[in-house]
């Protein structure tokens, strides 16, 4: 095992761990890993972000082994709503988010403090044949490059994230859930959450920090209230919390703005003019049929009620690129973050890509 601290050449927050001529079989990285529990633990404590490359690491379960040596309580039920789904014991999918996408910049389950994981885990057996960096954000340095007047707005109210799910799974018209040709299927609430006993709903809800709303047609808004500003559990430094610009009607296409700035391709500028005239045409329509709203997949307002404005998301998308490092997948790698102190994205790709995850 050889350990390469961050310099010039590498991602600058990135601690690489990598293999050994002729010592990358799966059994050598085990053996490391036992043999240097410290370095790992020394990586993630002083930059946040450990990367594990060169061995022969092919499956989602090999990947969970390594996972188990390093985090022994790796969580086996994932309590968020993303569109992930289990492969092992203790290893999901990534998000399911078409290619053609990207994915805001965020921290695991932000927006539930209370089931957030101190670390996440990423694995890659199959990388993209272009695109599909990972954005690794600096969640520290986020917050201090915001304008002072969104700072202070921030330090002295918590966000409210919003869900809706209906009664069934059905298609709804939400910037969102947006997947060529036309709309994604949002699962029920009942499938969510794995139940059809409402009580059993509010307690889960309520025990993740959440406010529960039930609607005359059935269907369910769940309200979780959130710090946008916080200390890091152990290190004590204040921090942006990681806040996921996709809640707010404007953040997908924003953050995809900035994503075909970054890749200056034709795909991503038609897709983020798609996404700027479905958002238009959805806010459109809202200011017609203000009851609308509350089917909004997805929303975010300040505690007092308020909204964020276009351009306090703005400044948020931008810090976030801003300070991120981009993090180029190859086969067999292995990411961990911090995942108080480091965000997280997706960029466009072609060709197939898999990406496995895993929870502390």
């Amino acid at each position: 095992m050889k350990i390469i601290e961050p310099h010039k050449e590498l991602n600058q927050s990135l601690f690489m761990i990598t293999a050994k001529q002729n010592c990358t079989d799966f059994d050598s990285l085990i053996d490391d890993l036992n043999n240097h529990q410290y370095e790992v633990e020394s990586g993630l404590r002083n930059y946040g972000a450990v990367v594990i490359r060169g061995y022969e690491v092919k499956t989602p379960e090999q990947f969970q082994q390594v996972g188990l040596n390093i985090f022994p309580d790796l969580r086996n039920q994932y309590p968020g709503g993303a569109p992930r789904y289990k492969v092992a014991e203790y290893v999901w999918t990534a998000s399911s988010v078409p290619s053609y996408r990207s994915i805001c910049g965020h921290t695991e389950l932000s927006y539930s403090p209370s089931e957030q994981p101190p670390y996440i885990l990423f694995f890659s057996p199959q990388v993209a044949t272009s695109g599909g960096e990972t954005p690794i954000i600096n969640l520290k340095s986020v917050l201090s490059d915001l304008p002072e007047q969104l700072q202070q707005k921030c330090s002295h109210s918590r966000l409210v994230t919003k869900f809706f799910w209906a009664s069934t799974q059905k298609k709804l018209f939400d910037v969102r859930s947006w997947k060529w040709p036309w709309f994604s299927s949002r699962k029920s609430w009942k499938i969510v959450f794995k139940t059809e006993d409402k009580g059993l709903v509010e307690t889960k809800c309520f025990d993740a920090g959440g406010q529960t709303e039930w609607l005359a047609n059935d269907g369910l808004i769940v309200d979780y209230p959130m710090p946008i500003i916080g200390a890091h559990p152990i290190t004590k430094e204040i921090a942006w919390t990681g806040w996921f610009p996709w809640f707010h009607i404007w953040g997908v296409c924003i953050d995809a703005w900035f994503a075909a700035k970054y890749q200056r391709k034709l795909r991503s500028w038609l897709v983020f003019l798609t996404l700027f005239l479905i958002t238009f045409g959805q806010i459109c329509l809202e200011k017609l049929i203000p009851e609308r709203r509350k089917y909004r997949s997805l929303d975010v307002v300040f505690e007092d009620g308020s909204d964020l404005s276009f351009w306090d998301v703005y400044h948020i998308v931008k810090s976030y690129w801003k300070n991120t490092e981009l993090f180029s997948w190859q086969e067999g790698d292995i990411v961990i973050l911090d995942n108080y102190r480091m965000g997280h994205g997706r960029l466009p790709f072609t060709g197939e890509r898999k990406v496995y995850i895993a929870f502390s």
